[in-house]
């Protein structure tokens, strides 16, 4: 049993890859990319024109269904679907066109962007909604505006109200989790992205267990908004997988095994050192490593 089919049985939540990046048709992704050292991907306005316009023709070219962006001045956020096995060469396209505009542009050699980008599937609904508005709050943590929907280089405008032309990205997706009620569901998202201000969880590109502690944070307004929603399951998250750990007894079988092997590499993603993994799980270090190495 590989990742592909632990997130078909739900058995995974969140996954995140720094390197060795998952694709296929119906991927959830929540990339993130950034210039290195304390470089810029952004000095004025024309550039950021120019990666929504890239953006844009990537979403053309290779089928990508995008739901949430943001373009920071160092980095950027993007949340999108695969419909095809494409993930490296979307990406590709996006980062290389616009690499060759900036040094170009600005006369410059080297790398515009980090050797690999970060990726983290997303593969429950409240792991999706987090991201998005964890995304969309970027610019007012960062204290590059003082209202989430004047920052010009993000995807916040149709989550938050009417907007005259349709826009790229399938903003709809993400509100119907909260309600079917599109109003109602901008207000309610309106609402998280003020409660997720006031939260401290960290940078996601240090921290790979940032976005974790950002949605447990949000879980108890996130339950409450997403009670009256009858399309999706109940909120679930990787420690529904360790109560099982804990609490039935595990056959010793191939899918039991890869499932408890992909749990633990999942945490180790996650940040986790082994010492943590078997204090969480309770089990001893040595369990532990012979599980990786029956996996």
């Amino acid at each position: 049993m590989d990742v592909y089919d632990l997130i078909q049985k739900g058995k995974i939540k969140r996954y995140f890859r720094s390197r060795n990046k998952i694709s296929f048709p119906g991927a959830i992704s929540h990339i993130t990319q950034r210039a290195p050292g304390r470089e810029k991907l952004f000095i004025e306005d024309k550039d950021y024109f120019m990666m929504l316009h890239v953006i844009k023709a990537a979403v053309k070219k290779y089928n990508l269904s995008f739901f949430s962006f943001v373009l920071m001045p160092n980095h950027v956020h993007f949340l999108f679907q695969l419909n095809k096995n494409n993930l490296s060469g979307s990406l590709q396209y996006i980062f290389n066109n616009y690499a060759f505009y900036f040094n170009k542009k600005y006369e410059r050699k080297g790398h515009v962007f980090c050797d690999r980008f970060r990726q983290a599937l997303c593969c429950d609904e409240t792991y999706l909604l987090a991201s998005s508005v964890y995304i969309h709050a970027n610019p007012i943590v960062a204290g590059l505006a003082k209202n989430i929907s004047t920052y010009r280089w993000s995807s916040i405008a149709p989550f938050l109200h009417k907007v005259d032309k349709k826009p790229f990205i399938k903003y709809k997706l993400i509100l119907q989790i909260l309600s079917e009620d599109i109003t109602s569901a901008r207000q309610m998202y309106k609402d998280l992205l003020h409660r997720s201000i006031k939260l401290k969880a960290g940078n996601l590109w240090d921290n790979a267990k940032a976005m974790d502690v950002f949605r447990d944070k949000l879980i108890d307004p996130l339950r409450k908004v997403m009670s009256s929603s009858k399309r999706f399951d109940p909120i679930l998250s990787i420690e529904s997988e360790i109560d099982d750990i804990l609490t039935k007894k595990y056959h010793k079988n191939h899918a039991a095994t890869a499932a408890r092997v992909y749990l633990i590499q999942q945490l180790q993603a996650k940040g986790y050192s082994i010492s943590e993994i078997a204090r969480k799980l309770s089990l001893t270090r040595q369990a532990i490593y012979k599980t990786l190495k029956s996996g």
